[in-house]
């Protein structure tokens, strides 16, 4: 499956995921994130071939909402189970992005 996404709406969402590397969370509550997080994404069996395809579903969703207010919209319009799914998603994005920035390895 392939997915087109406009430029501009990859910028806003790698301004949202910077802001999210330095600890600032616009888009989540942090009680929220700490809540869903609790439990490692690695404890689950998140990234399961089955689950892959609603992971993109729902990030392409998010990313394709054009202002802040739409994705906060898109967000809380989510079942309880499908915000989580995109919480561990943008999270695991975050994650790996800090750990592939990181200079020095431990």
């Amino acid at each position: 499956m392939m997915v087109q996404i406009e430029e501009n709406k990859l910028q806003k969402i790698e301004v949202l995921l910077a802001q999210s590397m330095r600890g600032i969370h616009v888009l989540f509550e942090n009680e929220t994130i700490a809540q869903i997080l609790r439990i490692p994404t690695e404890e689950i069996d998140f990234f399961s071939f089955d689950n892959m395809d609603r992971i993109q579903s729902l990030f392409t969703g998010l990313i394709n909402k054009t202002t802040f207010e739409e994705k906060r919209c898109f967000l809380e319009s989510l079942d309880g189970d499908s915000y989580e799914t995109l919480v561990r998603a943008y999270f695991h994005i975050v994650d790996n992005t800090v750990l592939a920035a990181t200079l020095e390895k431990h």
